[in-house]
């Protein structure tokens, strides 16, 4: 799956690459157009591998399969949310029954088998839900290369945001950029999302990476 998953990601930004190369003779509000859509483009692309690497790894620990038991307790959090939730919705009469039930699960010998689920934030995969994610996942390093990565995650997110909820118009994002500044955003975000791509690759290889210490 993550070799596959690699081609996708380098694909995508490929893509955006060359549409953005593409656009170098356009003139006037068109070519500022075309700087501000990129934004959208490398959102989709940097989204799609966030949710992506969660879905292989939660596929990857459910491959190996591990006893509920076993699990790390903060890898709990993906593979009870159904408990979880019913938790949520449940009312006053069935609260203690929810209860015993997650509390049975979470130290079951039953194998670990969850569809997949991505922890968020509510921030559309600004950098804090890449910190939440991976706390979930009990991965002790930054999730970025250099730490000039977060505030472009973060940029690249807003102005994404700013164009598809109307709140800006792409041209006016597109004005506050050069095309060098974009080509350079691309690869930043880029090199962001194959690092997400390795880390998540690597924790797939060695199952004790997700199971309590014994």
């Amino acid at each position: 799956m993550f070799p596959i998953l690699r081609t996708e990601i380098e694909s995508r930004f490929k893509l955006a690459e060359d549409v953005f190369k593409a656009s170098r003779s356009l003139k006037g509000d068109v070519s500022q157009v075309a700087k501000g859509m990129i934004f959208v483009q490398v959102y989709a692309a940097y989204e799609y591998t966030v949710k992506s690497v969660v879905q292989s790894t939660v596929d990857g620990i459910n491959s190996h399969g591990t006893k509920m038991e076993d699990l790390l307790p903060t890898i709990l959090c993906i593979y009870l949310n159904p408990e979880l939730m019913s938790i949520r919705d449940v009312g006053e009469k069935g609260i203690w029954d929810a209860r015993l039930k997650l509390f049975d699960k979470a130290f079951s010998k039953s194998v670990a088998t969850v569809n997949s689920v991505t922890p968020h934030d509510g921030s559309h995969y600004k950098y804090s839900a890449l910190e939440l994610i991976f706390r979930v996942f009990s991965i002790t390093r930054l999730p970025v290369r250099r730490r000039s990565h977060i505030s472009r995650i973060n940029e690249v997110v807003n102005n994404r945001n700013q164009i598809a909820h109307g709140s800006e118009r792409a041209e006016e994002v597109g004005r506050r950029y050069t095309r060098e500044d974009i080509l350079h955003i691309m690869r930043q975000m880029k090199s962001v999302c194959l690092l997400l791509h390795s880390i998540f690759e690597d924790y797939c290889v060695d199952p004790a990476r997700h199971r309590r210490k014994t």
